[in-house]
């Protein structure tokens, strides 16, 4: 996922980039409401750059979260395996007695 964020960045903050200079080129050319449509989709590729540093940000938070939670699950794993064998070692014990 952090690859494929990573890969779209730079086309959408290119893309922003791109779509001011042709709106700059394009308002002497064409009506008023052509300006206001290239605006708009200015706009949209702003929110959308916004939106994948949002997202990539929510991801690392989440990679964080699982790196921990593994390193629980392995070390009550450890504990647990640790405990049947001091109890199977008991319960023999307990019976060549």
């Amino acid at each position: 996922m952090n690859q494929l964020f990573a890969k779209i960045r730079p086309l959408v903050t290119g893309g922003a980039t791109a779509v001011g200079a042709l709106r700059k080129r394009l308002a002497d050319l064409r009506p008023d409401h052509a300006a206001d449509r290239l605006a708009a989709l200015e706009k949209s590729f702003e929110l959308q750059a916004e939106l994948n540093d949002t997202v990539d940000v929510q991801i690392t938070v989440l990679q964080v979260q699982l790196a921990k939670l593994r390193k629980t699950v392995q070390f009550l794993l450890i504990a647990l395996i640790a405990t049947a064998t001091v109890a199977a070692i008991a319960l023999a014990a307990a019976f060549l007695r």
